[in-house]
């Protein structure tokens, strides 16, 4: 067997050519793999700024809750004042009937019975808390304790008002009396124990 004579300009093109062939082997199986890795960092970069972008609407959003929670908060205490006292609904019930009773004394009304009921069954931040009765007394007395309620400090409404003369065929030096229906509500602070259930 003879050995073959290399030429230096054949040896560099055989050496060329095998570099070239390797080089083309290396494209072809790694320019693939490179393109793949390069999808999934750009996919997994992708899902990371999702993500960002999710934890950071989250917290603008619990950011936006709080405040709003601490707005409401304010309000209610600057209500507070306005609400009627009561460590129950029964309590509260019994603070607006004497609320009614200062309001037509003031005013020369004169109250009949009044009956107590407050809305246990809801659910929320405030009871509403109510009294229906009747009372006696002159036009200027009655507008005047109706007044004193809607306007007083307490926030109250009179939700049902009926108002009837019962003598109508009195003599006009006989003194007015008109009879009063009314029931009139406000609200207290549900109290703490049954806001937690």
């Amino acid at each position: 067997m003879k050995k073959l004579q290399m030429s230096a300009r054949d040896r560099r093109a055989l050496t060329f050519g095998v570099g070239t062939i390797v080089i083309l082997f290396a494209m072809a199986k790694g320019v693939p793999r490179l393109l793949s890795w390069e999808r999934d960092a750009r996919s997994d970069a992708s899902d990371q700024q999702d993500e960002y972008d999710r934890a950071t609407a989250e917290i603008a959003r619990a950011m936006v809750v709080r405040d709003s929670a601490k707005a409401r908060g304010a309000r209610i205490i600057a209500l507070a004042p306005a609400l009627i006292e009561g460590d129950s609904p029964a309590t509260a019930s019994a603070t607006l009937a004497g609320i009614i009773s200062g309001a037509a004394a003031r005013s020369n009304v004169k109250v009949g019975a009044l009956q107590l009921h407050a809305d246990t069954s809801s659910r929320g931040t405030f009871v509403r808390v109510g009294v229906r009765g009747d009372a006696t007394g002159d036009i200027a007395g009655v507008t005047a304790m109706l007044a004193a309620l809607e306007g007083g400090p307490t926030l109250l409404a009179v939700r049902e008002l009926s108002i009837t003369q019962p003598e109508i065929t009195a003599p006009a030096d006989h003194m007015e009396a008109l009879r009063v229906e009314l029931t009139v509500e406000g609200l207290m602070l549900r109290p703490h124990k049954e806001r937690d259930r």
